[in-house]
Parts: C-alpha cells; sequence; structure tokens
C-alpha cells in the first residue's frame, strides 16, 4: 500500500502546477480573459450606437471586402517588415561592436539605451517632427550643401518619416536581444576557427553569426510587432499618407465607438499576418529540405 501511494505521487507530481500556478493566473487573468472578450465582441453588431449581441460575421466581412483595410494591412505589414530588416541591419554592428571590441564603454553604452527607453515617447516623437519639418534640421543641412534650393518636407507625411521614427524609437528593443545573444558565444569556437585557418570574415559567417540568430530573430519579431501595430507615430508623423491599420483600429474604439469592428480588424489582422509567417516558415522548411 505504501508502495503504490509512493508511485502515484510520483506520477501525478504537483510541483510544477504549483510553481506555474501564480504565473497561469496571471496571464489568465490579464491576457487571456481582455482577449477572449474583445474576439467575442468582433462577432457582434452595433446598432444606434448600442453593441447588439446578435452572432454574425458581417464585422469581418467588412474587413476583408473593404478595400481600405486591406491597403491598410498591406502598408502595416511594409512598415513593419521594413523598420525590423533596417532596426536587426543597424543594431547588429553596434551590438557586435559593444561585446568584442568597446568591451570597457559596454556599461555606459547600455546605460544611455536604458535612459532612452525611460524617455517620453510622444516628446520624442515631436522632436522628430520638428527635425523632419520644412523648417527642421535636415533642411537646413540640405540647404546648407546646396541639396535643396527652398524648404520642403521630404520625410514628413511619408512612409518614410514613420520607417525613421520608428527605428530610433524602437533601437533598443532590437539591441538587447542582439547583444545577449553575443555576449553567450563563447570565445573559445571563434579562436578555434580562426586556429583552423578561417579568416575573420569567415569565422563571422561560419560561427558568431549562425549562433547569434536567435537574438537576431528575438529582435526582428520584437521591432515588427511594435511597428506594425503601433498608431501614435502614424498619427503625428505618417498623416494621410502614412496611416496604418492601428489607426483604423483607434478610430473604431474612440472616435466610432464601434467596438465590434475594432476587435475584427484586430483578429483579421493577426489571422492575415499568422497566415504569411507560416507561409515564409514553410517555404524556409521547403528550401531547406530540398538542400539537404
Amino acid at each position: 500500500m505504501i508502495t503504490s501511494q509512493t508511485d502515484r505521487h510520483s506520477r501525478f507530481n504537483l510541483k510544477p502546477f504549483t510553481n506555474l500556478g501564480p504565473l497561469s493566473s496571471y496571464m489568465f487573468v490579464f491576457f487571456i480573459i481582455p482577449i477572449g472578450v474583445f474576439f467575442v465582441y468582433s462577432f457582434w453588431t452595433v446598432r444606434q450606437w448600442d453593441v447588439v449581441r446578435e452572432w454574425n460575421l458581417n464585422n469581418y466581412l467588412e474587413v476583408f471586402s473593404s478595400p481600405v483595410y486591406t491597403k491598410l494591412m498591406v502598408r502595416s505589414f511594409t512598415v513593419g517588415l521594413r523598420t525590423a530588416i533596417l532596426s536587426v541591419m543597424v543594431v547588429y554592428p553596434l551590438a557586435y561592436t559593444m561585446v568584442f571590441r568597446f568591451v570597457k564603454y559596454r556599461d555606459l553604452i547600455l546605460f544611455l539605451l536604458a535612459i532612452s527607453l525611460f524617455s517620453n515617447y510622444i516628446v520624442r516623437i515631436y522632436a522628430w517632427r520638428s527635425i523632419l519639418s520644412a523648417n527642421g534640421l535636415v533642411n537646413y543641412i540640405l540647404m546648407s550643401i546646396g541639396i535643396a534650393s527652398e524648404p520642403e518636407s521630404y520625410l514628413l507625411f511619408s512612409p518614410g518619416g514613420v520607417i525613421l521614427v520608428l527605428l530610433n524609437v524602437y533601437m533598443p528593443f532590437a539591441t538587447l536581444p542582439i547583444f545577449s545573444a553575443l555576449l553567450n558565444i563563447e570565445r573559445d569556437l571563434i579562436e578555434a576557427a580562426q586556429d583552423l585557418g578561417a579568416s575573420p570574415l569567415r569565422a563571422f559567417a561560419q560561427v558568431t553569426l549562425p549562433l547569434s540568430m536567435p537574438g537576431v530573430v528575438v529582435a526582428f519579431l520584437f521591432i515588427f510587432l511594435l511597428s506594425a501595430g503601433d498608431f501614435v507615430t502614424p498619427e503625428l508623423v505618417g498623416g494621410k499618407r502614412g496611416m496604418m491599420i492601428g489607426n483604423a483600429v483607434a478610430t473604431q474604439f474612440g472616435m466610432v465607438s464601434n467596438w465590434p469592428l475594432g476587435s475584427a480588424i484586430v483578429f483579421s489582422t493577426i489571422l492575415v499576418f499568422g497566415a504569411i509567417f507560416g507561409a515564409m516558415l514553410m517555404i524556409r522548411r521547403s528550401v531547406q529540405r530540398v538542400r539537404r
């Protein structure tokens, strides 16, 4: 009898569930329940400013049949993709230099990046608006060197300006994952590759870069999700030409008070982006199988 009870306790060990209990409760209360509520809202409708609890797919049909929402989704995906790619391209050399070159100034650079995270988001956007405006720093430099003859807003109220501001705002979020991945690479592996005759460039391409790819992927996903879902920067910097799907969601929840349609836009965007990334992942796996 004692042996059987001991076996039962060993089979049904509740310690993992006890340890994960508080975290699971937190996620369930503050994430799963709110998402579930908005998901239910997406199947309802609004009549005369009141939510009517009638189950239907009209909101999703409106989202996928409207050329406006489709265009905003495409623009959001494009802006998020470009911002993520540029962030990785800009941040990777910085993180690499911090880990392998400027070891002495590593803590100072991290401190400066941390300070930038605590600066006010709106203030930084308005600062960029003044820089990119017709009378801003960009036009002043271009006119001083003779490239421009008169003040013009080259980047303000355009998708390019939105990408530039998003790149500046979210750069710390891309730096930390790549920095952490590079910091965990053992120097012995790089030195072993060089001892075997690999040049510094080949050692980087075959050792450093592959081992740091998890950090690069995390940084890419962070920046893509943050940029594609942003609505403040497109509103203040992009104007009509730089509006994204987040602006449509904010309009439905704020000005129009159509929560069901706003929820449908959110989940439709998640579905579209998830389908695109899923297709890209399948293509990547197919290419890897063909190479093998």
